[in-house]
């Protein structure tokens, strides 16, 4: 099984069904428009398609990077060796996500309590470490780097104080954040080199790959550069300058107060975004969308239907299936979830 970072709406029980969608057409090539933990295309690449992938956060980037054009194992493992032998060091991540931190906590009428935040102190020291061995290597190719900052970004999530995203801590310590991190090779994909992109979704080329996948964001407070800002911290290594005001500081890029959100989150324009980014994969033959049935969504699905019904055939899938990206300790929504397919025939002859 192709392992990559928690995700929130990630696909993985949903691969097969992606995979029948681009089978029904013979299809050959495959654009993941919003890859995120880059599991959809990490599948379909080791199924034989060839696949272009493409998100804006660039952790995701990186995901799909490593899952599309692989890595030389030999020398991966030797620096992985290198990695899990160093002492820890203090540097960003230590200094700024380890140990506990002093505060108010909502709905407490002011009261003060000492929280993690997010890592304990050892941990981060030797992700501190791993992580800038891998930025001082001399000599290593593209792909050997984005495979290795991949191994430490796996890692962090692993030993992580909590298990769904990076927005906030758990009040006590879990006994996965107690283990000692360790660094281990991604999942090598066999299958086509594909191509990865980083770039808005409205500025990628026209595609002309047989099938279009997608899953965008249209889900109020599922903004993915705030769940998992960590991650593109880790995977940049810019080491930017922090608001302390969050539960877990943020930077800038994954601070959304006084902001506007982006495309799909505002109700009073999602359905000009999503006729946009319709017509915008009418080159393709098959254009799949995913949207799950869940509570805050800014479109109802019979509003997307409609639009999706004016650019091409339409063909409506439905799956249901538990809600599996939320720890037992949080309050869930529901305990179903229903998936639903959006299939669109273009009637392209590509």
């Amino acid at each position: 099984m192709i392992k990559t970072v928690p995700y929130k709406g990630s696909k993985k029980k949903l691969l097969s069904h992606i995979e029948r969608f681009a089978s029904d057409i013979n299809a050959t090539t495959v654009f993941d428009a919003f890859s995120g933990c880059g599991i959809v295309s990490a599948h379909l690449r080791s199924k034989g398609y060839e696949v272009t992938a493409n998100d804006l956060n660039y952790s995701s980037y990186l995901y799909s990077r490593v899952f599309l054009e692989g890595y030389d194992p030999l020398v991966v493992e030797k620096h992985l060796e290198m990695m899990n032998a160093l002492p820890g060091s203090s540097d960003w991540l230590t200094q700024n996500y380890s140990g506990t931190a002093s505060r108010v906590i909502r709905g407490t009428n002011g009261a003060i309590e000492e929280r993690p935040l997010g890592f304990s102190e050892s941990n981060a020291k030797k992700i501190d470490a791993a992580r800038q061995y891998v930025e001082e290597q001399p000599v290593l190719s593209e792909r050997d780097k984005n495979a290795l900052v991949f191994s430490v970004v796996l890692a962090a999530n692993e030993v992580f104080n909590n298990t769904s995203d990076q927005k906030s801590a758990f009040k006590d310590w879990l006994a996965r954040a107690k283990k000692d991190v360790i660094f281990k090779a991604p999942a090598l994909v066999e299958g086509p080199t594909g191509i990865s992109l980083n770039q808005d979704i409205y500025s990628v080329g026209m595609p002309s790959a047989d099938m279009a996948y997608m899953d965008p964001p249209y889900t109020h407070g599922v903004l993915y550069a705030s769940c998992y800002h960590l991650n593109d911290s880790l995977a940049l290594w810019d080491k930017p300058i922090l608001d302390a005001a969050y539960a877990i500081p943020r930077p800038d890029r994954a601070s959304f107060r006084g902001k506007s959100a982006g495309k799909f989150y505002s109700k009073k324009t999602v359905e000009q975004d999503f006729e946009k980014l319709i017509a915008h994969f009418s080159n393709c033959k098959r254009l799949v969308l995913s949207y799950s049935d869940a509570p805050r969504n800014t479109i109802k699905i019979k509003d997307l239907i409609k639009i999706c019904e004016r650019a091409g055939s339409t063909t409506i899938y439905s799956v249901d299936h538990k809600i599996c990206t939320q720890f037992k300790k949080q309050n869930k929504w529901s305990d179903e979830l229903k998936e639903f397919f959006i299939v669109i025939d273009f009637g392209k002859d590509i």
